[in-house]
């Protein structure tokens, strides 16, 4: 009975834990006028310049990546190499101490149990081989960005236009009481 309650109080007191996920919405009102419309068109105009001219940066910077991907991938091998020896070490003197545990543990005192291993530790956890794909991948992150900042650049034009940008933040998950 008291571990009924000990998991309802634990439930209750972990739902209580939960951060509310919020969600921003951007709204734009054109300006009214025609000139004010117009001088919109113009701040499209640059964003989509901006945006093109950031796509052929980033194109660039791909293809240069792309240059560099077999030596990054040759240096990742040879980390993998150097991980595998360790890991095989570290396996193999791991293996000798439960070996050495097991013939010294009396059969009423097995250290786990009859015919049962010890799951290896995290640190024992075979390395995995890299990819070129995955070196490519994680080189590109490392250093090409498609984020231009090309929108606060169109945000300031288009208000500057006389049109009305609106932030609106509302709750979507876990949300306090209403007031």
């Amino acid at each position: 009975m008291p571990v009924r309650y000990a998991a309802l109080f634990l439930a209750v007191a972990l739902a209580g834990c939960a951060t509310p996920q919020y969600q921003t919405r951007v709204q734009f009102i054109p300006p009214a006028d025609a000139a004010g419309r117009a001088c919109v068109q113009g701040c499209e105009k640059t964003r989509s310049a901006c945006q093109a001219d950031c796509g052929a940066r980033y194109q660039a910077c791909v293809q240069g990546v792309d240059a560099e991907v077999e030596a990054r991938y040759a240096e990742a091998l040879a980390r993998y190499e150097t991980e595998l020896r360790q890991y095989a070490a570290a396996l193999r003197q791991y293996e000798m101490q439960l070996r050495f545990e097991w013939l010294h543990a009396y059969p009423h005192r097995r250290p786990y149990g009859w015919g049962m291993w010890p799951p290896l530790p995290p640190s024992y956890r075979e390395p995995q081989p890299p990819t070129r794909e995955g070196v490519r991948a994680q080189r590109v992150k490392e250093t090409c960005h498609d984020d231009c900042n090309c929108q606060p650049a169109f945000d300031a034009c288009f208000v500057g236009c006389g049109g009305q940008r609106i932030t609106e933040t509302f709750c979507i998950k876990h949300c306090p009481p209403a007031k």
